[in-house]
Protein backbone atom coordinates (compact mmCIF):
# COMPACT_ATOMS: atom_id res chain seq x y z
CA UNK A 1 0.00 0.00 0.00
CA UNK A 2 2.86 2.39 0.80
CA UNK A 3 4.39 1.78 -2.62
CA UNK A 4 1.02 2.48 -4.26
CA UNK A 5 0.68 5.77 -2.38
CA UNK A 6 4.24 6.65 -3.44
CA UNK A 7 3.37 5.98 -7.09
CA UNK A 8 0.21 8.07 -6.73
CA UNK A 9 2.21 10.94 -5.20
CA UNK A 10 4.70 10.84 -8.07
CA UNK A 11 1.84 10.83 -10.56
CA UNK A 12 0.27 13.92 -8.97
CA UNK A 13 3.66 15.67 -8.79
CA UNK A 14 4.34 14.94 -12.47
CA UNK A 15 0.86 16.19 -13.41
CA UNK A 16 1.39 19.45 -11.56
CA UNK A 17 4.80 19.78 -13.20
CA UNK A 18 3.22 19.34 -16.63
CA UNK A 19 0.58 21.96 -15.81
CA UNK A 20 3.25 24.40 -14.64
CA UNK A 21 5.31 23.85 -17.78
CA UNK A 22 2.15 24.28 -19.87
CA UNK A 23 1.34 27.61 -18.21
CA UNK A 24 4.94 28.70 -18.56
CA UNK A 25 4.87 27.74 -22.23
CA UNK A 26 1.62 29.66 -22.78
CA UNK A 27 3.14 32.73 -21.15
CA UNK A 28 6.18 32.41 -23.39
CA UNK A 29 4.03 32.10 -26.49
CA UNK A 30 1.97 35.10 -25.40
CA UNK A 31 5.07 37.22 -24.92
CA UNK A 32 6.48 36.05 -28.25
CA UNK A 33 3.24 36.79 -30.15
CA UNK A 34 2.90 40.18 -28.48
CA UNK A 35 6.48 41.12 -29.23
CA UNK A 36 6.25 39.92 -32.82
CA UNK A 37 2.99 41.81 -33.29
CA UNK A 38 4.55 45.00 -31.97
CA UNK A 39 7.46 44.60 -34.37
CA UNK A 40 5.49 43.58 -37.46
CA UNK A 41 2.57 45.97 -36.90
CA UNK A 42 4.53 49.02 -35.75
CA UNK A 43 3.19 50.92 -38.77
CA UNK A 44 -0.36 50.45 -37.52
CA UNK A 45 0.46 50.90 -33.84
CA UNK A 46 2.03 54.23 -34.55
CA UNK A 47 -0.18 57.32 -34.36
CA UNK A 48 -0.79 60.27 -36.76
CA UNK A 49 0.73 62.94 -34.57
CA UNK A 50 3.85 63.16 -36.73
CA UNK A 51 1.96 62.87 -40.04
CA UNK A 52 0.88 66.50 -39.86
CA UNK A 53 4.57 67.41 -40.00
CA UNK A 54 4.62 65.96 -43.50
CA UNK A 55 2.35 68.77 -44.71
CA UNK A 56 3.40 72.16 -46.00
CA UNK A 57 0.38 74.29 -45.30
CA UNK A 58 -0.61 77.66 -46.64
CA UNK A 59 -3.72 79.01 -44.97
CA UNK A 60 -4.81 80.83 -48.09
CA UNK A 61 -3.73 78.33 -50.78
CA UNK A 62 -4.22 75.00 -48.99
CA UNK A 63 -1.52 72.40 -48.35
CA UNK A 64 0.73 69.87 -50.05
CA UNK A 65 2.99 66.99 -49.04
CA UNK A 66 6.61 67.65 -48.41
CA UNK A 67 9.30 65.88 -50.41
CA UNK A 68 9.61 62.20 -49.42
CA UNK A 69 6.36 62.24 -47.48
CA UNK A 70 4.55 60.03 -49.98
CA UNK A 71 7.15 57.24 -49.64
CA UNK A 72 6.92 57.45 -45.84
CA UNK A 73 3.12 57.18 -45.89
CA UNK A 74 3.31 54.09 -48.10
CA UNK A 75 5.90 52.53 -45.79
CA UNK A 76 3.45 52.93 -42.92
CA UNK A 77 0.75 51.16 -44.91
CA UNK A 78 -1.51 54.14 -45.62
CA UNK A 79 -3.41 54.05 -48.91
CA UNK A 80 -5.07 57.45 -48.64
CA UNK A 81 -4.97 60.61 -46.54
CA UNK A 82 -7.29 63.62 -46.29
CA UNK A 83 -7.94 66.61 -44.08
CA UNK A 84 -11.34 67.93 -42.92
CA UNK A 85 -12.05 71.45 -41.79
CA UNK A 86 -14.45 72.42 -39.03
CA UNK A 87 -17.43 72.29 -41.44
CA UNK A 88 -16.61 68.67 -42.46
CA UNK A 89 -15.34 69.55 -45.92
CA UNK A 90 -12.30 67.88 -47.44
CA UNK A 91 -9.67 70.60 -47.81
CA UNK A 92 -6.70 68.37 -48.65
CA UNK A 93 -6.34 64.79 -49.88
CA UNK A 94 -3.76 62.26 -51.08
CA UNK A 95 -4.78 59.25 -53.18
CA UNK A 96 -8.38 60.04 -52.22
CA UNK A 97 -10.78 57.29 -53.48
CA UNK A 98 -13.12 58.51 -56.20
CA UNK A 99 -16.26 57.15 -54.56
CA UNK A 100 -15.65 59.06 -51.32
CA UNK A 101 -17.74 62.08 -50.43
CA UNK A 102 -16.19 65.56 -50.21
CA UNK A 103 -18.24 66.45 -47.18
CA UNK A 104 -18.97 64.54 -43.96
CA UNK A 105 -21.49 65.22 -41.29
CA UNK A 106 -20.77 65.06 -37.59
CA UNK A 107 -22.50 61.64 -37.38
CA UNK A 108 -20.45 60.23 -40.27
CA UNK A 109 -17.24 61.49 -38.68
CA UNK A 110 -18.20 59.93 -35.34
CA UNK A 111 -19.01 56.65 -37.09
CA UNK A 112 -15.81 56.17 -39.06
CA UNK A 113 -13.70 57.42 -36.16
CA UNK A 114 -14.75 54.26 -34.24
CA UNK A 115 -15.30 51.86 -37.08
CA UNK A 116 -14.62 51.93 -40.80
CA UNK A 117 -15.00 54.35 -43.69
CA UNK A 118 -16.59 52.34 -46.47
CA UNK A 119 -14.80 49.19 -45.19
CA UNK A 120 -11.48 51.00 -44.97
CA UNK A 121 -9.96 50.95 -41.47
CA UNK A 122 -8.96 54.55 -40.68
CA UNK A 123 -7.18 56.56 -38.02
CA UNK A 124 -8.24 60.02 -36.98
CA UNK A 125 -6.10 62.76 -35.50
CA UNK A 126 -7.02 66.32 -34.58
CA UNK A 127 -4.15 68.36 -35.98
CA UNK A 128 -3.58 72.10 -36.03
CA UNK A 129 -4.80 72.16 -39.62
CA UNK A 130 -8.02 70.22 -39.02
CA UNK A 131 -9.16 66.64 -38.62
CA UNK A 132 -6.52 64.41 -40.24
CA UNK A 133 -7.82 61.04 -41.51
CA UNK A 134 -5.55 58.23 -42.81
CA UNK A 135 -6.81 54.92 -44.19
CA UNK A 136 -5.43 51.39 -44.70
CA UNK A 137 -6.25 48.64 -47.17
CA UNK A 138 -9.56 46.88 -46.73
CA UNK A 139 -9.44 43.80 -44.46
CA UNK A 140 -5.99 44.75 -43.18
CA UNK A 141 -7.04 45.97 -39.70
CA UNK A 142 -9.60 44.52 -37.28
CA UNK A 143 -11.37 47.14 -35.18
CA UNK A 144 -13.77 46.57 -32.32
CA UNK A 145 -14.80 48.92 -29.56
CA UNK A 146 -15.03 47.49 -26.04
CA UNK A 147 -16.53 49.43 -23.16
CA UNK A 148 -16.64 48.67 -19.44
CA UNK A 149 -17.98 50.56 -16.48
CA UNK A 150 -15.56 51.95 -13.92
CA UNK A 151 -17.23 49.79 -11.28
CA UNK A 152 -16.29 46.75 -13.36
CA UNK A 153 -12.73 47.99 -13.86
CA UNK A 154 -12.41 48.60 -10.12
CA UNK A 155 -13.45 45.00 -9.48
CA UNK A 156 -11.27 43.63 -12.29
CA UNK A 157 -8.43 42.66 -9.92
CA UNK A 158 -10.80 40.69 -7.72
CA UNK A 159 -12.23 38.95 -10.77
CA UNK A 160 -8.71 38.12 -11.89
CA UNK A 161 -7.78 36.46 -8.59
CA UNK A 162 -11.16 34.70 -8.48
CA UNK A 163 -10.56 33.34 -11.98
CA UNK A 164 -7.12 32.06 -10.99
CA UNK A 165 -8.58 30.41 -7.88
CA UNK A 166 -11.36 28.73 -9.87
CA UNK A 167 -8.85 27.51 -12.46
CA UNK A 168 -6.56 26.10 -9.77
CA UNK A 169 -9.54 24.40 -8.10
CA UNK A 170 -10.60 22.85 -11.41
CA UNK A 171 -7.03 21.70 -12.07
CA UNK A 172 -6.84 20.25 -8.55
CA UNK A 173 -10.09 18.36 -8.98
CA UNK A 174 -9.05 17.05 -12.40
CA UNK A 175 -5.63 15.99 -11.14
CA UNK A 176 -7.17 14.37 -8.06
CA UNK A 177 -9.79 12.55 -10.12
CA UNK A 178 -7.27 11.29 -12.67
CA UNK A 179 -4.87 10.34 -9.87
CA UNK A 180 -7.59 8.46 -8.02
CA UNK A 181 -8.52 6.56 -11.17
CA UNK A 182 -4.86 5.76 -11.68
CA UNK A 183 -4.69 4.62 -8.05
CA UNK A 184 -7.70 2.32 -8.52
CA UNK A 185 -6.22 0.87 -11.71
CA UNK A 186 -2.92 0.08 -9.94
CA UNK A 187 -4.38 -1.23 -6.68
CA UNK A 188 -5.23 -4.72 -8.04
CA UNK A 189 -1.67 -5.06 -9.34
CA UNK A 190 -0.10 -4.23 -5.97
CA UNK A 191 -2.37 -6.77 -4.31
CA UNK A 192 -1.52 -9.25 -7.07
CA UNK A 193 2.23 -8.77 -6.57
CA UNK A 194 1.73 -9.26 -2.82
CA UNK A 195 -0.11 -12.53 -3.46
CA UNK A 196 2.61 -13.70 -5.84
CA UNK A 197 5.24 -13.00 -3.16
CA UNK A 198 3.16 -15.16 -0.79
CA UNK A 199 3.02 -17.98 -3.36
CA UNK A 200 -0.73 -17.47 -3.85
CA UNK A 201 -2.57 -17.58 -7.14
CA UNK A 202 -3.59 -14.29 -8.80
CA UNK A 203 -6.56 -13.68 -11.08
CA UNK A 204 -7.03 -10.09 -12.29
CA UNK A 205 -9.79 -8.65 -14.45
CA UNK A 206 -8.41 -8.35 -17.99
CA UNK A 207 -10.33 -5.19 -18.93
CA UNK A 208 -9.59 -1.49 -19.26
CA UNK A 209 -6.35 0.28 -20.06
CA UNK A 210 -4.35 -2.16 -17.90
CA UNK A 211 -5.76 -5.26 -19.61
CA UNK A 212 -2.44 -6.20 -21.21
CA UNK A 213 -0.55 -5.98 -17.93
CA UNK A 214 -3.32 -7.87 -16.12
CA UNK A 215 -3.16 -10.66 -18.70
CA UNK A 216 0.61 -10.95 -18.31
CA UNK A 217 0.31 -11.11 -14.51
CA UNK A 218 -2.38 -13.79 -14.79
CA UNK A 219 -0.17 -15.85 -17.09
CA UNK A 220 2.77 -15.39 -14.72
CA UNK A 221 0.58 -16.56 -11.84
CA UNK A 222 -0.49 -19.65 -13.83
CA UNK A 223 3.14 -20.49 -14.62
CA UNK A 224 4.19 -20.10 -10.98
CA UNK A 225 1.19 -22.16 -9.83
CA UNK A 226 2.10 -24.96 -12.22
CA UNK A 227 5.73 -24.82 -11.07
CA UNK A 228 4.60 -24.94 -7.43
CA UNK A 229 2.43 -27.98 -8.08
CA UNK A 230 5.26 -29.65 -9.98
CA UNK A 231 7.64 -29.02 -7.08
CA UNK A 232 5.08 -30.36 -4.63
CA UNK A 233 4.70 -33.53 -6.71
CA UNK A 234 8.48 -33.94 -6.87
CA UNK A 235 8.87 -33.29 -3.13
CA UNK A 236 6.09 -35.72 -2.33
CA UNK A 237 7.63 -38.37 -4.57
CA UNK A 238 11.03 -37.77 -2.98
CA UNK A 239 9.60 -38.02 0.54
CA UNK A 240 7.76 -41.23 -0.35
CA UNK A 241 10.91 -42.67 -1.93
CA UNK A 242 13.01 -41.78 1.12
CA UNK A 243 10.44 -43.31 3.45
CA UNK A 244 10.25 -46.48 1.34
CA UNK A 245 14.01 -46.91 1.05
CA UNK A 246 14.48 -46.26 4.77
CA UNK A 247 11.87 -48.89 5.59
CA UNK A 248 13.46 -51.44 3.25
CA UNK A 249 16.97 -50.80 4.64
CA UNK A 250 15.98 -50.99 8.31
CA UNK A 251 15.58 -54.78 8.50
CA UNK A 252 18.82 -55.82 6.68
CA UNK A 253 20.74 -53.13 8.54
CA UNK A 254 19.50 -54.47 11.88
CA UNK A 255 20.67 -57.96 10.88
CA UNK A 256 24.09 -56.62 9.87
CA UNK A 257 24.47 -54.79 13.19
CA UNK A 258 23.30 -57.85 15.17
CA UNK A 259 25.65 -60.27 13.43
CA UNK A 260 28.53 -57.78 13.67
CA UNK A 261 27.94 -57.45 17.42
CA UNK A 262 27.90 -61.28 17.78
CA UNK A 263 31.14 -61.62 15.84
CA UNK A 264 32.76 -58.82 17.85
CA UNK A 265 31.92 -60.65 21.10
CA UNK A 266 32.77 -64.14 19.81
CA UNK A 267 35.72 -65.46 21.81
CA UNK A 268 36.83 -67.82 19.05
CA UNK A 269 37.72 -64.99 16.68
CA UNK A 270 41.18 -63.53 16.46
CA UNK A 271 41.93 -59.85 17.14
CA UNK A 272 41.94 -58.83 13.49
CA UNK A 273 38.55 -60.44 12.81
CA UNK A 274 37.10 -58.80 15.91
CA UNK A 275 38.46 -55.44 14.71
CA UNK A 276 36.72 -55.89 11.34
CA UNK A 277 33.48 -56.85 13.09
CA UNK A 278 33.77 -53.71 15.24
CA UNK A 279 34.28 -51.55 12.15
CA UNK A 280 31.23 -53.14 10.49
CA UNK A 281 29.12 -52.47 13.58
CA UNK A 282 30.29 -48.86 13.94
CA UNK A 283 29.80 -48.07 10.26
CA UNK A 284 26.34 -49.66 10.43
CA UNK A 285 25.52 -47.33 13.31
CA UNK A 286 26.68 -44.44 11.16
CA UNK A 287 24.49 -45.61 8.26
CA UNK A 288 21.52 -45.90 10.61
CA UNK A 289 22.18 -42.38 11.87
CA UNK A 290 22.32 -41.03 8.31
CA UNK A 291 19.06 -42.76 7.39
CA UNK A 292 17.34 -41.34 10.46
CA UNK A 293 18.70 -37.89 9.66
CA UNK A 294 17.48 -38.19 6.07
CA UNK A 295 13.99 -39.13 7.25
CA UNK A 296 13.94 -36.30 9.76
CA UNK A 297 15.05 -33.72 7.17
CA UNK A 298 12.31 -34.92 4.82
CA UNK A 299 9.68 -34.60 7.56
CA UNK A 300 10.94 -31.16 8.61
CA UNK A 301 10.91 -29.96 4.98
CA UNK A 302 7.28 -31.01 4.59
CA UNK A 303 6.28 -29.86 8.08
CA UNK A 304 5.34 -33.41 9.03
CA UNK A 305 7.34 -33.26 12.25
CA UNK A 306 5.31 -31.05 14.63
CA UNK A 307 6.90 -30.24 17.97
CA UNK A 308 5.64 -32.45 20.77
CA UNK A 309 6.06 -29.97 23.59
CA UNK A 310 6.24 -31.34 27.11
CA UNK A 311 8.15 -30.69 30.31
CA UNK A 312 11.42 -32.54 30.94
CA UNK A 313 14.75 -32.27 32.74
CA UNK A 314 17.51 -31.47 30.25
CA UNK A 315 20.20 -32.65 32.71
CA UNK A 316 18.66 -36.13 32.79
CA UNK A 317 18.42 -36.10 29.01
CA UNK A 318 22.14 -35.38 28.64
CA UNK A 319 23.07 -38.11 31.14
CA UNK A 320 21.02 -40.69 29.21
CA UNK A 321 22.59 -39.65 25.89
CA UNK A 322 26.15 -39.96 27.17
CA UNK A 323 25.37 -43.36 28.69
CA UNK A 324 23.79 -44.64 25.47
CA UNK A 325 26.75 -43.58 23.37
CA UNK A 326 29.17 -45.23 25.81
CA UNK A 327 27.11 -48.42 25.61
CA UNK A 328 27.49 -48.34 21.82
CA UNK A 329 31.22 -48.81 22.31
CA UNK A 330 32.59 -45.37 21.54
CA UNK A 331 34.34 -44.95 24.90
CA UNK A 332 37.64 -46.57 23.97
CA UNK A 333 39.03 -43.82 21.71
CA UNK A 334 36.70 -40.98 22.68
CA UNK A 335 36.55 -39.82 26.27
CA UNK A 336 33.10 -38.27 26.79
CA UNK A 337 32.77 -36.02 29.83
CA UNK A 338 29.49 -34.62 31.13
CA UNK A 339 29.84 -31.19 32.75
CA UNK A 340 26.66 -29.63 34.19
CA UNK A 341 26.43 -26.41 36.20
CA UNK A 342 24.70 -26.52 39.59
CA UNK A 343 21.85 -24.32 38.41
CA UNK A 344 21.29 -26.68 35.44
CA UNK A 345 20.84 -29.98 37.27
CA UNK A 346 17.38 -29.24 38.69
CA UNK A 347 15.80 -27.00 36.06
CA UNK A 348 12.89 -28.07 33.88
CA UNK A 349 12.17 -26.78 30.41
CA UNK A 350 9.49 -27.08 27.76
CA UNK A 351 10.27 -28.58 24.38
CA UNK A 352 10.31 -31.65 22.17
CA UNK A 353 12.55 -33.94 24.20
CA UNK A 354 12.98 -36.43 21.36
CA UNK A 355 14.10 -33.82 18.83
CA UNK A 356 16.42 -32.09 21.29
CA UNK A 357 17.97 -35.48 22.11
CA UNK A 358 18.51 -35.99 18.38
CA UNK A 359 20.21 -32.58 18.10
CA UNK A 360 22.67 -33.25 20.95
CA UNK A 361 23.30 -36.82 19.73
CA UNK A 362 24.14 -35.46 16.26
CA UNK A 363 26.71 -33.09 17.77
CA UNK A 364 28.36 -35.92 19.74
CA UNK A 365 28.36 -38.23 16.70
CA UNK A 366 29.81 -35.42 14.60
CA UNK A 367 32.79 -35.20 16.96
CA UNK A 368 33.16 -39.01 16.99
CA UNK A 369 32.86 -39.69 13.25
CA UNK A 370 35.19 -36.85 12.21
CA UNK A 371 37.87 -37.77 14.74
CA UNK A 372 38.40 -41.47 14.06
CA UNK A 373 41.70 -41.55 15.94
CA UNK A 374 40.01 -40.32 19.06
CA UNK A 375 39.54 -37.10 21.01
CA UNK A 376 38.07 -35.75 24.22
CA UNK A 377 34.40 -34.72 24.06
CA UNK A 378 32.71 -32.50 26.64
CA UNK A 379 28.92 -32.30 26.92
CA UNK A 380 27.96 -29.18 28.90
CA UNK A 381 24.87 -27.50 30.22
CA UNK A 382 24.22 -24.35 32.22
CA UNK A 383 21.67 -21.62 32.87
CA UNK A 384 22.74 -18.04 32.28
CA UNK A 385 21.11 -14.64 32.31
CA UNK A 386 20.46 -14.88 28.56
CA UNK A 387 18.94 -18.37 28.58
CA UNK A 388 19.54 -22.12 28.62
CA UNK A 389 22.89 -23.20 27.18
CA UNK A 390 23.72 -26.73 25.97
CA UNK A 391 27.00 -27.31 24.15
CA UNK A 392 29.37 -29.99 22.86
CA UNK A 393 33.11 -29.28 22.71
CA UNK A 394 35.87 -31.55 21.37
CA UNK A 395 39.64 -31.49 21.17
CA UNK A 396 39.68 -32.86 17.63
CA UNK A 397 39.75 -31.20 14.23
CA UNK A 398 36.68 -29.03 14.83
CA UNK A 399 33.99 -28.01 12.36
CA UNK A 400 35.59 -26.56 9.16
CA UNK A 401 34.95 -22.98 8.10
CA UNK A 402 33.33 -24.16 4.86
CA UNK A 403 30.71 -26.09 6.83
CA UNK A 404 30.10 -23.10 9.09
CA UNK A 405 29.51 -20.85 6.08
CA UNK A 406 27.04 -23.32 4.59
CA UNK A 407 25.18 -23.48 7.87
CA UNK A 408 24.94 -19.69 7.85
CA UNK A 409 23.62 -19.89 4.28
CA UNK A 410 26.76 -18.24 2.94
CA UNK A 411 28.58 -19.53 -0.07
CA UNK A 412 25.75 -21.97 -0.96
CA UNK A 413 25.89 -21.07 -4.63
CA UNK A 414 29.00 -22.05 -6.54
CA UNK A 415 30.72 -19.76 -8.97
CA UNK A 416 30.26 -20.75 -12.57
CA UNK A 417 32.71 -23.45 -13.50
CA UNK A 418 33.50 -24.29 -9.88
CA UNK A 419 33.08 -28.08 -9.49
CA UNK A 420 34.24 -28.18 -5.90
CA UNK A 421 32.24 -30.72 -3.92
CA UNK A 422 30.17 -29.38 -1.05
CA UNK A 423 30.88 -30.82 2.41
CA UNK A 424 28.25 -32.96 4.11
CA UNK A 425 26.22 -30.83 6.56
CA UNK A 426 22.93 -32.72 6.95
CA UNK A 427 23.52 -33.73 10.58
CA UNK A 428 24.48 -30.23 11.68
CA UNK A 429 21.69 -28.70 9.62
CA UNK A 430 19.20 -30.83 11.55
CA UNK A 431 20.67 -29.47 14.78
CA UNK A 432 20.21 -25.93 13.50
CA UNK A 433 16.60 -26.56 12.40
CA UNK A 434 15.59 -28.17 15.69
CA UNK A 435 17.13 -25.29 17.65
CA UNK A 436 15.37 -22.66 15.53
CA UNK A 437 12.07 -24.54 15.85
CA UNK A 438 12.35 -24.05 19.64
CA UNK A 439 13.05 -20.32 19.23
CA UNK A 440 16.75 -20.71 20.01
CA UNK A 441 20.05 -20.03 18.26
CA UNK A 442 22.68 -22.48 17.03
CA UNK A 443 26.21 -21.09 17.20
CA UNK A 444 29.65 -22.51 16.45
CA UNK A 445 32.49 -20.98 18.47
CA UNK A 446 36.15 -21.52 19.41
CA UNK A 447 37.22 -22.00 15.77
CA UNK A 448 34.76 -24.84 15.24
CA UNK A 449 35.57 -26.81 18.42
CA UNK A 450 32.39 -25.81 20.29
CA UNK A 451 28.80 -26.11 19.05
CA UNK A 452 26.19 -24.49 21.33
CA UNK A 453 22.40 -24.61 21.51
CA UNK A 454 21.00 -21.45 23.12
CA UNK A 455 17.35 -21.42 24.18
CA UNK A 456 15.32 -18.49 25.56
CA UNK A 457 14.33 -18.25 29.22
CA UNK A 458 10.68 -18.51 28.17
CA UNK A 459 11.19 -22.31 27.86
CA UNK A 460 11.82 -22.61 31.61
CA UNK A 461 9.01 -24.22 33.54
CA UNK A 462 9.85 -23.24 37.11
CA UNK A 463 11.26 -19.98 38.40
CA UNK A 464 14.74 -19.31 37.15
CA UNK A 465 17.37 -20.56 39.67
CA UNK A 466 20.12 -18.19 40.65
CA UNK A 467 22.80 -17.98 37.99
Amino acid sequence: MKNLIKIYGKYVAVTWGIIFLLLLGNLGVLLYVTGESMILDETYLGGLSDVEDLLDWDWQGGGKLREGAEELLKERGYVFLFLLDEQGDVVFDWQYPADFSRHYTIGEIAAFSKWYLKDYPVKVYRSKYGLLVAGYEKNSIWKYTVEFSMAFMNRLGKYFYLGILINLLIILLVVGFLGYRFYLSLKPFTEGVKKLSQNRRVRLDEAGTMSGLAAQMNRTSDILEEQRRSLERKDRARAEWIAGVSHDIRTPLSLIMGYADQLENDGSLMGEEKKKAEIIRLQSVKIRQLIEDLNLVSRLDHEKEPLRIREFYPAALLRELVAEIYNEGYGEKHEITLSLAENFASLRMKGDEKLLARAVRNLIYNSIFHNARGCDIFVMGKLGEEGIWIAVRDTGCGIPQTVQKLLKEEGREKEEGNNEKKPHIMGLDIVRRITLAHGGDFEIEEEGHLAALKFPLSLLVADKPEA
